[in-house]
């Protein structure tokens, strides 16, 4: 039985396939970084690789942070990058999400950078393109759902690039105000919850 999708969407279908197998990849890191910290503990146990012993384990933390990382963002990578896909452009969707499989490859190389292996500044490399990315591609989805402008149709090379950007600012705005709007809202049930445990 022949696809009913046209060959546009390979672009973004291979992309899938990449990012599912660097999920994959992470995870694999992420039993390796666990056994090694264990082993450096001295407490190895064949059969138990899961053990919680390594928590402050600064590679152990590596690949538990980079695995689940991709894990929490899986969900707004494949939403952003098939809506994009489907509603703007193939294309457009294909490079984005390419670049974003790319620097979310680098998470744990930067990070391993750091003095002993810990979290640093050079993890803001991998991050943040990743989220002008996807934020950029939930930008041409909004403009498309809410003006009904593609913009992959209307702009262009550089021009193209300039208004992922925007995107990118105008989504980190909004989020981060919205979630200091509901941190606020909510902070207030919590804020004596010491006194109470007490």
């Amino acid at each position: 039985m022949p696809s009913t999708l046209s060959d546009d969407f390979h672009g973004p279908a291979g992309v899938t396939v990449v990012y599912m197998l660097l999920y994959y990849a992470f995870m694999i890191l992420q039993l390796d970084t666990r056994s090694a910290a264990l082993a450096r503990l001295g407490r190895l146990v064949e059969g138990k690789p899961f053990s919680t012993d390594c928590a402050t384990d600064n590679q152990a933390r590596m690949g538990e942070r980079t695995f689940l990382n991709t894990l929490e963002q899986m969900g707004a990578f494949l939403v952003a990058l098939w809506t994009c896909a489907a509603c703007v452009s193939c294309e457009l969707a294909t490079v984005l999400g390419a670049i974003a499989v790319f620097f979310r490859m680098l998470l744990p190389i930067f990070w391993s950078m750091g003095q002993q292996g810990s979290w640093n500044w050079r993890v803001e490399l991998s991050t943040q393109p990743y989220y002008c990315c996807v934020l950029g591609m939930l930008g041409t989805v909004a403009t498309w759902s809410f003006a009904g402008v593609n913009v992959a149709d209307e702009f262009a090379g550089w021009a193209l690039a300039l208004l992922v950007l925007a995107y990118y600012a105008v989504g980190f705005a909004i989020v981060f105000v919205w979630g200091k709007l509901l941190f606020a809202l909510t902070n207030g049930a919590y804020a004596d919850l010491q006194h109470r445990e007490s």
